[in-house]
């Protein structure tokens, strides 16, 4: 009876999550997936736009039967492709750094240490 009151006073105060968001993890684990997840599907819908973009500007160009305003155009929307190209990976390489810093690795499921 003594181990079983002990175990009790062991589990005092711990919170199990509900079966349904455990695979998500707890705490700062839980967290740390949210946040790498949500990083993973911005990167993903940014990659999408940015293909998208690069091939309506390309259509644009090749359609724009010499006329150079919208020549002038779809160069622009490619040019800023490229620019939301550079953006995501200089944002890249800034949440690299920052997990350099802080310990924190995105873009990896976070284990708990426990």
């Amino acid at each position: 009876m003594t181990k079983t009151l002990l175990a009790d006073v062991a589990d005092l105060g711990k919170i199990d999550p509900p079966d349904s968001i455990k695979e998500f993890g707890v705490g700062a684990e839980g967290i740390g997936n949210f946040f790498s997840n949500l990083i993973e599907v911005i990167y993903a819908i940014s990659m999408v736009v940015l293909v998208f973009m690069l091939i309506w500007g390309a259509f644009d160009w090749i359609t724009s039967e010499g006329d150079k305003e919208k020549v002038g155009k779809a160069r622009n929307k490619i040019i800023n492709a490229i620019i939301g190209v550079v953006i995501l990976a200089a944002a890249f390489a800034i949440i690299q750094v920052l997990g350099v810093f802080t310990g924190f690795q995105f873009f990896v499921e976070q284990k708990d240490g426990t």
